[in-house]
């Protein structure tokens, strides 16, 4: 679903539009720039994957993928937020970026097919959010398609601990992008 040509894709618009942004002294918050991400992203798989649809409503899925639901969460960080269409079941592509100083991104990108029961409710009774973050695609591995870096799961003495591997798209050879 998440090529090597539409992550370069992305990593050549991510720039642009931020680079944009401090042309104009745009100030952006970094759920406003995963906003932006997510927003670009949608455009780029409906221009390249046949069968794809952004409908760019929330109350639709953000693809609609051959008729299914496709939703796409992006963060700075490695932990992903649901509000209330996470709830409804599909395939979840999952996105965590980072910027250089000159705005060229790395990403990690994992896709996971999920049900409702799936996401980590919060224990707040003030917050509606849900969560699913990389503890999460680790326990599920076996079901997490890797399109962009990987987990690396490392012990701290006695304590598991998960980073995120993330790539920029220059770094793809033609074979390693699955690595």
């Amino acid at each position: 679903m998440i090529t090597k040509e539409i992550i370069n894709i992305l990593s050549n618009e991510v720039k642009e539009v931020f680079d944009f942004y401090n042309k104009k002294k745009l100030r952006k918050s970094n759920k406003q720039k995963s906003e932006d991400i997510s927003g670009l992203l949608e455009t780029i798989m409906e221009n390249n994957i046949d069968g794809a649809i952004a409908p760019k409503l929330d109350k639709e899925p953000d693809i609609i993928l051959n008729g299914k639901p496709v939703e796409i969460k992006t963060t700075n960080g490695d932990s992903w937020r649901g509000g209330e269409y996470s709830k409804r079941g599909g395939h979840f592509v999952f996105v965590s970026w980072k910027l250089d100083e000159f705005n060229n991104p790395s990403f990690f990108i994992a896709g996971i097919d999920l049900v409702e029961e799936d996401w980590v409710k919060t224990k707040s009774k003030n917050y509606y959010a849900t969560t699913y973050g990389k503890k999460q695609l680790l326990k599920n591995i076996d079901k997490v398609i890797f399109y962009c870096g990987k987990l690396n799961p490392y012990m701290r003495g006695k304590t598991q601990c998960i980073g995120l591997v993330y790539k920029d798209a220059s770094s793809f050879k033609l074979d390693s992008l699955f690595e």
